[in-house]
C-alpha cells in the first residue's frame, strides 16, 4: 500500500535498537507443534517502530499497527489455547545481531511496470542485508540477502 511505502521511507536512516519477532505456536497436535513467524517488528533508538506482516489477504507484505496483548487475547479466545502467541527478542540471534545499532539505510521492494509487488522486501543496514518474504503456509520467511 502507499501507506506501507510511506512508513518504510519514514524509518530509512534510523538506527535499529531491537528486533522483536511475534511467533504463533500451533499446539493442536501436541506431538507436532508448529511455529511460524507472524510478524517482525523493527524498533529504533528514537522510539519509532514498524511491524512487518502479511496483509489481510495473505498474499503480500504490509506494515501494520500491532498490539501484542490484544492479539494474544484474541488467539486465546478464538482457539481456546491451541494456538499461542509469543514475543521473542531476536536482537541477539545470528540473523539480527549484526544489524543492531546500524542504520536502516534502504528498504527495497520489487516493481513490476507501475506497481510495487508485495511478495518480499530487502532491508539494507549499512553493509548487511536481510530479506523478508511470505509463504502461504509458513508465515514470514526471513533470510540473509546478498546481491
Amino acid at each position: 500500500t502507499n501507506e506501507a511505502l510511506a512508513k518504510f521511507v519514514s524509518v530509512q536512516g534510523k538506527q535499529v535498537s531491537k528486533i522483536i519477532c511475534h511467533l504463533w505456536q500451533n499446539n493442536n497436535n501436541p506431538s507436532e507443534s508448529i511455529e511460524i513467524i507472524d510478524n517482525v517488528q523493527l524498533q529504533f533508538f528514537d522510539n519509532q517502530k514498524i511491524t512487518i506482516s502479511c496483509n489481510e489477504n495473505g498474499d503480500g507484505l504490509d506494515v501494520i499497527e500491532y498490539n501484542f496483548e490484544e492479539a494474544k487475547k484474541n488467539l486465546q479466545d478464538v482457539f481456546n489455547g491451541k494456538i499461542k502467541l509469543f514475543a521473542v527478542d531476536a536482537s541477539n540471534t545470528k540473523m539480527w545481531q549484526d544489524v543492531i545499532t546500524k542504520n536502516l539505510d534502504l528498504v527495497k521492494v520489487t516493481k513490476q511496470e507501475t506497481y510495487y509487488k508485495a511478495d518480499s522486501i530487502v532491508l539494507q543496514f549499512e553493509n548487511e542485508m536481510r530479506e523478508i518474504s511470505i509463504s502461504p503456509l509458513d508465515g514470514l520467511i526471513i533470510d540473509f540477502y546478498e546481491e
